[in-house]
């Protein structure tokens, strides 16, 4: 039965999704012989993981998730095609890892595929921020999200490239409707305590200059800005751009290599709490930034959903 209160659905074509041979080249220099052996050593412990389902009759039958190794670091999940209940085939596979942060967040829309095997989903976390990512559960979760829920969703990502800010990295503004943007919101706001008028928009507008420095190129340091850019192309909003500041670091081990883990800001809104992230990386050009510092880079994000928010 279709679920009458399903988030909006996009369905693209399978190749237009984004292949994972890329995210498995982030855990080995060799995919095709060492990830055919992984997949192997996972089923040999596996773990059957329910999503939101609350029974094992509300999941689908026409595919299993199956995860492992179990309690390993690395968890690698394959979609398996079921038919009256014997696998068929691997439909896809794609590596994950836990993360302890958590947000509260409506499912908007799920962007899908023909062979309806993965998802991306677009999170509203409320306060006008969104998020997209690869969704983990999506073969166990999908005919049950609710679009009027809130979920508490896990995130984690893959770095791509990483790279530090440098310190007062900055940019010379000098286009003139641009510096009466930034001057005439600067005066509003200190104007109103912090506080974004409702009429924002009409009084930027009105705004004026009163003297010849109200005119001058403006210098924006963004070397401890937090910022986040979902990718553009459709079924690939996961695959991110981001900057923010590290407030956490440690690591894991999987198939005797090392990953640096760093907890960084990946949304940091004035008067409101960040939200983080952990982001893995296994490339030793990555490992030596420290807590407190600024760095920005390109991420594969993922989220597990395993219960709905209270």
């Amino acid at each position: 039965m279709k679920n009458q209160n399903s988030p909006e659905i996009v369905t693209i074509d399978d190749q237009n999704f984004g292949s994972h041979v890329e995210h498995w080249n982030l855990l080995t220099e060799n995919p095709n012989t060492d990830v055919p052996k992984w997949l192997g050593l996972a089923l040999n412990a596996p773990v059957m993981p329910m999503g939101i389902c609350t029974q094992e009759c509300e999941m689908d039958e026409s595919t299993w998730l199956i995860q492992g190794p179990k309690k390993a670091a690395v968890q690698l999940s394959q979609v398996i095609a079921v038919d009256n209940n014997k696998p068929q085939s691997v439909k896809t596979a794609f590596p994950s890892f836990e993360s302890p942060y958590k947000v509260q967040a409506n499912i908007e829309r799920i962007i899908t595929c023909k062979t309806n095997t993965q998802a991306v989903l677009r999170l509203n976390l409320g306060m006008n921020n969104i998020i997209y990512a690869f969704d983990n559960l999506y073969s166990v979760n999908h005919a049950h999200y609710d679009k009027n829920q809130k979920y508490t969703v896990n995130l984690n990502a893959w770095a791509y490239e990483l790279e530090a800010v440098a310190d007062h990295e900055h940019l010379v503004v000098d286009d003139p409707a641009s510096i009466k943007h930034h001057r005439a919101l600067n005066d509003i706001l200190a104007a109103n305590d912090g506080v974004a008028p409702a009429n924002l928009q009409e009084q930027i507008d009105a705004w004026q200059p009163k003297n010849e420095d109200d005119k001058a190129p403006v210098t924006v340091d963004f070397s401890k800005m937090v910022a986040y850019l979902y990718g553009e192309t459709i079924g690939q909003e996961d695959e991110a751009w981001f900057q923010g500041n590290i407030v956490g670091k440690s690591s894991m081990q999987f198939m005797d290599q090392d990953y640096c883990l760093y907890d960084v800001a990946l949304i940091h809104d004035e008067g409101q709490a960040a939200t983080l992230i952990r982001i893995a990386t296994r490339d030793p050009k990555f490992k030596d930034f420290q807590i407190g510092q600024y760095i920005r880079g390109n991420l594969w994000i993922q989220a597990s959903i395993y219960s709905t928010a209270s």
